[in-house]
Order: structure tokens, then C-alpha cells, then sequence
């Protein structure tokens, strides 16, 4: 039967939430690719060598953005292969790596998801998102702890990262800390005013905690921030909590 009490901590922890760092991400590697390409130019290599090294990033760069492209269909095994022929054409390519771990993370391979996500922290250890989409695979995993290591090493690089205070806040909660959970969903709304899921999900901390009162003004914010944004199902979600509370005594 369905609780709606429990049920949404899944809901919103990582099938609601992982489209804003995947897609929308996507799109930035392109943009940091391209000038990564228009810069990469060895001065130290004679002009055939050259040519050559730059004929093996455009190849990279084409088989990314046509990956991409896959992931946004909803074709992430075709994304995986060609990320993967682009590390074939650049073993160094950080966005074929960032980019074929959001797949595999939509494709349940997760043990492949955090491998590339962890590469793409070698190639670039302060790269904010890889870090964020590690803790997500861990908080789909399970592993809040390894989640929660994850997200403060983002916002050690990000403070303002709303997405990033979200999850923290999830994963505290799974753990049964209330407390520091609603701390962190706090964080994340003071970034970000219309994060319907910050509001819910301190709604749910506030539920735990006992304050009925503060997690009912949560669901309702929560409802009317998804209807204006045209989420309906998520927003009847939070009303249904709100009516839940509101047959407590």
C-alpha cells in the first residue's frame, strides 16, 4: 500500500532530482569542450603533429555531442558507445567520461556510473558536478555516508550549490538525522526560493522532528510552487502529505 509518509523520500532523492545534473550539464560540457578544443593547440608540436592532435578532438568532440544528443532521446546505450569512442579518440576527454556516467546511472549500472564520475575527478578534482553525481549514485546505492562525503566536497567548491544542500539534506534524513537535514533544505530555499523539492523534503524533516505546524507551511509551499510550474503529480504529492498531517490529532 501506498504510504506517502515514506514513499516520497525514493521519489525525490534521485528519479525526481538527477535531471538537473544531467541534461541540463550536458549541454555546459559542450560549451567547456568547444573552447577546450580552441585551446588545445601544442606549441611544442610540428604543424602536421598538430593537425593531427586536432583532428582527434574534433572526432572526440562530434562523438560527445552526439551522445549527448542520445542521452536526450533517451538513448543512453547508444550514448555509451559513442562517449566511449570518444575516449577511444581521447583517453583525457573529461566530458565523454562526466557524461557516459550520467548513462550508466540512468541505465541502473551504477558500479560503471561511479567509475567514470571518479575519472572525471582525476582529470579535474574540483569539478563540482562530478561530485555531486557521485553522491547521488551512492544515495540510489544506499550509502548515504559515502553520499554525504560526496556532497560536502561540492559545497566546499560550491556553497550556493541548492542541489547539492537537497541531497545532503536526503541523505542525513535516511540516516535519521532530522535535524541537520532541515538545515541543509533551508540552505538550499534561501538559494533558491521555487525549489519545490527543498520545501517538500523539509517538510518531511519537520514531520520527523515533531513540528506538524512548520511541515504543513512546507507541503503547502511545495504544492503551490509544482502547480505554477506545472508539475501536477508532484503537487498533488504534497498535498496528500499536507492531508496526511492534517488528520494527525
Amino acid at each position: 500500500m501506498f504510504n506517502p509518509l515514506t514513499a516520497p523520500r525514493s521519489l525525490f532523492s534521485w528519479v525526481k532530482l538527477s535531471p538537473r545534473l544531467g541534461l541540463p550539464l550536458l549541454a555546459l560540457c559542450l560549451l567547456v569542450l568547444s573552447s577546450m578544443i580552441a585551446c588545445q593547440r601544442d606549441s611544442s608540436l610540428t604543424p602536421s603533429e598538430s593537425s593531427s592532435v586536432n583532428l582527434v578532438n574534433t572526432k572526440s568532440f562530434e562523438l560527445v555531442e552526439q551522445g549527448i544528443e542520445k542521452s536526450r532521446q533517451g538513448d543512453y546505450q547508444g550514448a555509451i558507445a559513442d562517449f566511449t569512442e570518444a575516449l577511444k579518440n581521447n583517453p583525457n576527454d573529461i566530458n565523454a567520461y562526466y557524461n557516459r556516467g550520467f548513462a550508466y546511472s540512468n541505465l541502473g549500472k551504477f558500479d560503471l556510473a561511479l567509475a567514470d564520475f571518479s575519472q572525471s575527478l582525476i582529470l579535474d578534482p574540483k569539478m563540482v558536478e562530478a561530485y555531486v553525481n557521485r553522491g547521488n549514485v551512492y544515495l540510489q546505492l544506499g550509502d548515504d555516508k559515502e553520499a554525504i562525503a560526496n556532497y560536502l566536497e561540492a559545497l566546499k567548491l560550491n556553497p550556493n550549490d541548492a542541489f547539492a544542500h537537497n541531497n545532503l539534506g536526503l541523505a542525513y534524513l535516511n540516516l535519521g538525522q532530522a535535524d541537520l537535514a532541515q538545515k541543509d533544505f533551508s540552505e538550499a530555499i534561501i538559494i533558491d526560493p521555487q525549489y519545490g523539492e527543498a520545501y517538500f523534503n523539509r517538510g518531511l524533516a519537520f514531520s520527523d522532528l515533531g513540528q506538524t505546524k512548520k511541515a504543513r507551511a512546507d507541503f503547502q509551499k511545495a504544492a503551490e510552487i509544482w502547480q505554477q510550474q506545472g508539475d501536477n503529480e508532484s503537487s498533488k504529492t504534497a498535498l496528500q502529505q499536507l492531508n496526511t498531517l492534517e488528520k494527525l490529532p
